[in-house]
C-alpha cells in the first residue's frame, strides 16, 4: 500500500514543481540574501526579501548525510513595497546539518555549500561558541559592521549562533537601511548562523512593531524573550530608551523564566541594550541597576549589553548591586556564587572618537575600581561553553587578535 502511495505521490509532487518552474511567473530579485532564525532542536525558520512580483515560495532542504529532497513552502508578507519570503521547517533531527535552497515565483534564488543550517542539541553538555556585539549598523561610509563580520567568517571554530545588543541600524531602526546597513555585510554570517537581536533606543526611534519585528522572528512577544542551547539559557530583554519597555510585566517575566530553569542549566547570559553602572561616556542606567538583585539572587553568569561604542568588563558584581571585593584574580573565576560579571561590547559598527577612556577619570565614573578591563577599539565578543567551563575573549574586529580574556569554571 506504501509503495502504490509513493508511487501515485511523486507524480503530484513533480506536477507542483513543474508547475513552479515553467509558468508565466516573473523572476523575483533577491534583495536580501536568505538568514536563519528561531534555530531549534526540530525546527528552523529561513527568510529573505525580494521584489513585489513574488507570489509564491518555498525551500527545499537536504541533510547532510542523504539524498532525500524535503520541500516546504511558505508565507509572504509584504513591506516597504517589497516581499519578505519565510519558510518553516519542523520535524527535523537535533544536531543535524542541513543544506537549502530557496525559491520564489518557481526560480531558485540561493543555493550552493554555504547555504546550510544545524539543528540544535539536545539539551546536555554539547560544547558551542557564539558571539555578540551591538550598535551593528551605522549608515555607510562611517560603519565598519564588515570588520567584525569578516573577522567572524574566518574563525576556526563557527559559532552557533550570534546575539545583537540593541541599535541593531541607524539612525532610527528604519527597515529601508536593514540591507545595506547590516544584511549586505553580514550575508555570509547570517546564511548559515542564527542571529538573535534585542532593540535598542535607535531601533525604537521607528516604531519597533512595523519595522524591529517585520525584519526579525523572535520567541515570545519578541521584544523580550528566551531560548537555550545546549547546557545554556539566553534571555534577551528590551531595555527601550533606558527605561524598559513595558518595566514592570517585562521584570515580572524576567523573574518567572529565572524560577522555572532554576538549576536546570549550568549557564544563564543575560543581553540587553542599555548599560548599568559603567566608567564610560554614558550614564548608569537605573532600571538596569534595579535587576542587578534578581539576576545575582537567580545565579545569572554574564549581562551583555551594546550602548557605549567602547569594550568595558566590570568586575563581578553581587545581588546588592556592589563589587565583590574579595576577588582579586580577574582572569579565572571559580564559581560566581550569587555574582555575575556586567560586559559592555558596543563597538559593533560605531566607535566614539570623542571620548578617551580613563576609569581613573571623574569625570566617566564615580569609581573607576569597578572595571576589570578596558579597551577602545573596533570589538566583538567570542564566548565559548564547554560542560562547567566559560570562556569569554573580547575580540579586535580590525586585525582578529583577542585583547581580554577570562574563564568561569564551576
Amino acid at each position: 500500500m506504501r509503495k502504490i502511495l509513493a508511487l501515485l505521490t511523486l507524480p503530484l509532487l513533480f506536477a507542483f514543481s513543474s508547475y513552479l518552474k515553467n509558468n508565466s511567473y516573473e523572476q523575483p530579485e533577491l534583495l536580501r540574501e536568505p538568514y536563519l532564525q528561531m534555530v531549534r532542536e526540530n525546527s528552523a525558520t529561513i527568510t529573505w526579501k525580494t521584489n513585489d512580483v513574488t507570489e509564491n515560495c518555498y525551500v527545499e532542504i537536504q541533510k547532510e548525510t542523504s539524498n532525500k529532497i524535503i520541500s516546504k513552502q511558505g508565507k509572504l508578507t509584504q513591506h516597504e513595497n517589497n516581499t519578505f519570503n519565510e519558510v518553516v521547517f519542523d520535524k527535523l533531527e537535533p544536531n543535524t546539518k542541513y543544506y537549502y535552497s530557496i525559491f520564489s515565483n518557481g526560480y531558485k534564488l540561493a543555493t550552493g555549500k554555504n547555504y546550510f543550517f544545524i539543528t540544535n542539541p539536545k539539551k546536555g553538555k554539547t560544547a558551542f561558541t557564539f558571539y555578540a556585539l551591538g550598535d551593528i549598523g551605522a549608515k555607510l561610509p562611517h560603519s565598519f559592521a564588515d570588520k567584525p563580520a569578516k573577522c567572524i567568517e574566518k574563525l576556526n571554530h563557527k559559532p552557533s549562533f550570534g546575539l545583537g545588543l540593541g541599535d541593531i541600524v541607524y539612525p532610527k531602526g528604519e527597515s529601508r537601511n536593514y540591507d545595506k546597513q547590516l544584511f549586505l555585510p553580514f550575508e555570509n554570517i547570517f546564511k548559515n548562523t542564527p542571529f538573535y537581536p534585542v532593540p535598542g533606543n535607535h531601533d525604537w526611534y521607528t516604531d519597533p512593531e512595523k519595522n524591529f519585528e517585520k525584519e526579525w522572528s523572535l520567541p515570545n512577544n519578541e521584544h523580550y524573550y528566551s531560548f537555550s542551547y545546549s547546557n545554556a539559557l539566553f534571555i534577551g530583554l528590551d531595555s527601550s530608551k533606558g527605561e524598559f519597555y513595558n518595566y514592570k510585566e517585562q521584570v515580572a517575566w524576567l523573574q518567572k523564566t529565572l524560577n522555572e530553569n532554576k538549576d536546570t542549566f549550568d549557564w544563564t547570559i543575560v543581553y540587553l541594550h542599555h548599560n548599568g553602572k559603567t566608567c564610560s561616556y554614558k550614564p548608569n542606567y537605573e532600571a538596569v541597576i534595579s535587576i542587578y538583585k534578581i539576576l545575582a539572587e537567580n545565579e545569572v553568569d554574564l549581562l551583555l549589553n551594546g550602548h557605549a561604542h567602547t569594550y568595558e568588563r566590570l568586575k563581578p558584581y553581587n545581588k546588592e548591586g556592589d563589587i565583590d571585593t574579595n576577588r582579586t584574580n580577574h582572569s579565572e573565576y571559580k564559581n560566581l556564587d550569587e555574582n555575575f560579571i556586567s560586559i559592555t561590547v558596543g563597538a559593533g559598527g560605531k566607535l566614539n572618537n570623542k571620548w578617551e577612556p580613563n576609569p581613573s577619570d571623574k569625570k566617566n565614573c564615580e569609581n573607576g575600581d569597578i572595571v576589570a578591563h578596558y579597551e577602545h577599539e573596533p570589538s566583538f565578543s567570542l564566548i565559548s561553553i564547554d560542560g562547567k567551563t566559560l570562556k569569554f575573549e573580547g575580540i579586535n574586529s580590525i586585525n582578529g587578535k583577542t585583547f581580554d580574556s577570562f574563564t568561569i569554571k564551576k
